[in-house]
């Protein structure tokens, strides 16, 4: 299947899932959750290793594997009550001001985009830290747009563009601003129960303004630019890789996609057994390993989009020739390389609000 088509696939497949949004918010969400957000994780924290782990074997790769294991462990102490969130929450970040300033090496543009970064995620961080952690729940959904561009080379990226302004910003702006049609049902579907949409509401909406109409607008948004992110690191991130790098390699000796594909496959299965089973259980666990694959993007991305020294952080010119070199053997062939869907679907990868019965903090005063 060629990237073209692929993009549009997936495409299709998000303009759905954007309706379904619209039309039940909680179900999208809860489901989607459930269904992808284990397979979700492992397959991007797959991706981030085979391209960028390579380049990580130094000093630098040691304090980020140091800071990650310390969030991990914060977010272990607030889902178990061993740790207050008023002081896991600020922990957490300040964690993550850290990632990003250990990346303020190399060239000078590196150097201002990780301290920029670093500063920004403490000054936010000292003024409202829960506020803080509902906007990195947005903006992570957009990550993959750095990616995308990252490892498309110049011959793709109109492709990749296209893509991702309807996907990232098209459909979830369609969403909020009810272009489907008045779908919205204010009660909501919820199969997993989960509880009602009001309280879960804060995963994407800051508590000043939970008590706006809006707030059932924005968080629907955020649900369909979920898809996207979901779409993008499990089919059209590895797709890429695999064409442009297929003997990819990190720091860890991750099965190839024939075995990885069916294995996350079946994580997703059980973790859905116990979403329905607990789904507040279930999502307080989730939020262990979420935290690991939300907060690693910060340095990736800070390397991968500024130059530096790192010779396994390439830019997407430098992906040129492999790419090309592999078109032309396709077309000589007529064959493409053959990708393994897994259905887009979305989720959050980390949950805040005030209400404790969402399973991940204990309710801040």
């Amino acid at each position: 299947m060629s990237e073209g088509r692929l993009f549009a696939l997936v495409l299709l497949g998000l303009a759905g899932f954007s309706v379904a949004a619209a039309r039940q918010p909680l179900a999208a969400h809860t489901l989607a959750l459930g269904l992808f957000g284990l397979p979700h994780v492992l397959s991007e924290l797959r991706y981030v290793d085979r391209r960028f782990g390579a380049g990580l074997r130094s000093r630098r790769g040691a304090g980020l594997a140091a800071l990650l294991a310390c969030i991990v462990l914060a977010r272990i102490a607030g889902v178990m009550g061993w740790l207050g969130a008023s002081l896991a929450v600020p922990f957490e970040l300040c964690c993550a001001a850290l990632l990003a300033l250990v990346c303020a090496q190399g060239s000078g543009l590196r150097r201002a985009v990780a301290a920029l970064c670093g500063a920004g995620i403490g000054a936010a961080t000292l003024v409202s830290p829960f506020e803080t952690l509902v906007v990195f729940s947005i903006l992570h959904n957009f990550t993959p747009l750095g990616f995308l561009w990252q490892i498309a080379p110049r011959a793709l990226r109109p492709k990749v563009l296209a893509f991702a302004g309807a996907a990232f910003l098209l459909l979830p702006l369609a969403v909020a601003l009810h272009a489907p049609g008045a779908l919205f049902d204010a009660a909501g579907a919820d199969p997993l129960g989960a509880g009602p949409l009001v309280q879960h509401l804060g995963v994407y909406v800051p508590s000043r303004w939970l008590h706006l109409v809006a707030a059932r607008d924005l968080f629907a948004a955020c649900v369909a630019a979920q898809g996207a992110h979901y779409a993008s690191v499990i089919l059209l991130l590895p797709a890429l890789l695999a064409r442009i790098e297929p003997n990819a390699r990190g720091l860890v000796a991750w099965p190839p996609a024939r075995v990885f594909l069916p294995a996350i496959a079946v994580a997703g299965a059980v973790a859905f057994i116990g979403f329905a089973h607990d789904f507040q259980e279930a999502r307080a666990l989730y939020g262990v390993v979420a935290a690991l694959h939300a907060w690693v993007e910060i340095p990736m991305l800070i390397l991968a989009l500024t130059p530096g020294d790192a010779a396994s952080i390439a830019s997407p010119a430098s992906s040129e020739p492999p790419l090309a070199q592999s078109e032309t053997s396709s077309a000589r062939s007529k064959r493409s390389v053959a990708i393994h869907a897994i259905n887009p679907a979305s989720t959050t990868t980390t949950r805040l609000s005030s209400a404790n019965s969402d399973g991940q903090w204990p309710k801040r005063s």
